[in-house]
């Protein structure tokens, strides 16, 4: 658990789904990261999905390279946190300390002043998504994981290519309800983990809940620009990438 005093100052990202055919959004990510150096937070946490996709730190590119060095940049001047995404859940210790960023649980616990606070990327909270979440407990499971890093490099490109056509073409075909976060879910995690607040991403849904527990903010992905959550002087505001400066 980590613990901050009321009037520290966090920063909560995710869904960037950085890539090198995104240009706009890649310079927004390091306009963000430029402006976070120039006013160092307490801590900046990234809630998974930074790149588009991620095959194994053996198959980071020069573009995914790049980015580290950026963040590993920022790190110098504050703590970096990062927990997986569903698109990035292979990230592994040697690209984390390439960007020099800790590695979290799927849940992590905040304290911040008298606030308690869970942090994840969201899709755990999806429960209504059954074939989702089937998928996830396979590709997730170590037997899966360790069978694929044996894989040849050409082999891993192709199943990587496969699973994003194959996921694009289940996301296109589901209900929105189906895919958003199931309110019991959200209810019975506030509870067992005893928070008021709980942050989140993976739907792209930026917006804020008032729940049975506290408070629920869902990370916003960066199309057209970045969305982040700041927690500064005990509250919580959306700010996006270009108002940074100003804050």
């Amino acid at each position: 658990m980590h613990t901050y005093p009321a009037d520290a100052t966090l920063y909560f990202l995710a869904d960037s789904h950085l890539s090198d055919t995104q240009p706009e959004i890649n310079a927004a990510f390091i306009d963000a990261l430029s402006a976070l150096k120039d006013s160092p937070p307490d801590a900046l946490y990234i809630l998974g999905d930074l790149f588009d996709y991620w095959l194994g730190d053996d198959l980071a590119n020069p573009y995914q390279q790049e980015i580290a060095a950026k963040i590993a940049e920022l790190a110098a001047y504050c703590p970096i946190y990062y927990q997986h995404g569903n698109r990035d859940f292979l990230l592994g210790e040697a690209f984390a300390a390439c960007c020099s960023m800790s590695l979290l649980p799927e849940r992590e616990v905040i304290e911040a002043g008298k606030e308690r606070i869970l942090i994840e990327h969201g899709d755990l909270l999806c429960l209504d998504d059954v074939g989702y979440q089937r998928l996830r407990r396979v590709l997730r499971s170590k037997i899966t994981q360790g069978l694929y890093r044996l894989l040849p490099k050409r082999a891993k490109q192709s199943i990587g290519a496969r699973l994003r056509q194959e996921s694009r073409e289940r996301g296109a075909l589901k209900p929105e309800q189906i895919t958003d976060v199931q309110s019991q879910a959200v209810h019975d995690t506030m509870r067992d983990y005893g928070v008021t607040t709980l942050i989140h991403g993976h739907t792209h849904r930026c917006a804020s809940h008032k729940e049975e527990k506290g408070m629920r903010y869902v990370l916003g992905d960066w199309h057209p620009c970045g969305m982040m959550l700041r927690y500064a002087n005990n509250h919580m505001s959306f700010v996006s990438s270009n108002q940074l400066r100003n804050c």
